[in-house]
């Protein structure tokens, strides 16, 4: 008598990466899906835990809200004050305003 052995199927290997080596079907998805990817990478953001990726993405994201803030808020001001500091170099007088308004 014979015996028939029925084998299950193998389980996912843990992690899963279906998400980085399957793109999705639509053109818009493989776009931002490729520019995940590529945001992942270049940041190590796959190496890390979900809880990392969290935190990392917390830090990437006041950075660049500081940034942004900077570059509107500071900047203008930033610019008048390079503008005067250059004229005076260039001519060696503080000049007219009148002239670059």
């Amino acid at each position: 008598m014979t015996a028939i052995v029925v084998l299950d199927p193998l389980p996912t290997p843990r992690p899963d990466h279906k998400r980085y080596t399957n793109p999705p079907p639509t053109k818009l998805g493989v776009f931002f899906w490729r520019w995940r990817v590529w945001f992942e990478a270049t940041f190590a953001l796959t190496v890390m835990e979900p809880w990392e990726q969290s935190v990392a993405l917390a830090i990437y994201l006041v950075v660049f809200v500081l940034i942004l803030m900077y570059l509107v808020l500071y900047l203008p001001q930033h610019m008048v004050v390079m503008q005067r500091r250059a004229v005076y170099y260039l001519w060696g007088e503080e000049g007219d305003e009148k002239v670059w308004w």
